[in-house]
């Protein structure tokens, strides 16, 4: 009986700091992904504002990319700070923080008459008995700019406060305040690599070099992700004025 209790002892002694480890670790891990979504959703945001933004610049233009380019980056980073949520976990695990996000190779817009906004920055974390580890993480949002028309016709005014901009997805039945909104999430789910080969996905072009030994995939999609948040997979949400839609709140993220 002795010897039962001493061997209780030691297993929970064992497996007590496992659990403990693990909850931890998973606590980080979701905190990870909030990060990495906040950031996804001020790439959004910013890419549309700079998207307007290119209407301006392109009247003011002297054929001169260098100096558009110039003159748009600081705007680009200004207002990617404003519409980035999470601060404290930036902070926490985005070395340098907000400022640590790097835009280089960023195009506003490109030749092709597209705001080509990349941003890459490194995720870093501290794991008991494994160390510091870092990773390199990029987004690559490429919205077409607001170009071409130049008539007459009164532009309306980027931001109107009485008349904010809301989310809403193909097919969607109510309108989200943000685009972080969980009930925007694509059915993303994770499998293993040899599962999703056989079930005739290919890779990501983006993340899928990348691959380990667990990716992402959804029902109706053809390739599988090594990054839960790769911007190629988002649905067709689309950013509308709230005048513009005939559609209620989002229970979760428009009631308030």
């Amino acid at each position: 009986m002795d010897n039962n209790k001493g061997s209780m002892s030691i297993e929970a002694a064992i497996a007590f700091p496992i659990f403990l480890f693990t909850m931890l670790f998973m606590i980080c891990l979701s905190e990870i992904f909030a990060a990495k979504a906040a950031i996804y959703e001020g790439c959004i945001e910013t890419a549309e504002y700079m998207a307007e933004y290119a209407y301006l610049m392109d009247s003011m233009s002297d054929g001169d990319m260098s100096k558009d380019y110039m003159a748009a980056l600081p705007v680009a980073i200004v207002k990617f700070q404003e519409y980035v949520d999470e601060e404290a976990l930036l902070e926490k695990y985005i070395v340098g923080g907000r400022n640590g996000i790097s835009f280089l190779g960023s195009a506003f817009p490109d030749d092709k008459g597209y705001i080509d906004l990349k941003v890459n920055y490194f995720i870093h974390i501290d794991i008991p008995l494994f160390g510091s580890k870092s990773k390199l993480c990029s987004e690559h949002i490429r919205q077409r700019a607001y170009l071409g028309y130049k008539g007459t016709e009164k532009k309306e005014p980027v931001e109107k406060e009485d008349d904010p901009y809301v989310y809403v997805a193909k097919n969607g039945v109510v309108y989200h305040t943000t685009r972080a909104c969980t009930y925007l999430l694509p059915d993303v789910h994770g499998t293993t690599l040899s599962s999703a080969r056989t079930s005739g996905y290919t890779s990501c072009e983006y993340c899928g070099s990348e691959a380990g030994s667990l990716v992402f995939v959804t029902p109706d999609g053809e390739r599988y992700h090594s990054d839960r948040y790769c911007s190629r997979l988002k649905r067709n949400v689309q950013r509308k004025r709230l005048s513009e839609v005939n559609l209620p709140p989002c229970s979760k993220c428009g009631g308030g």
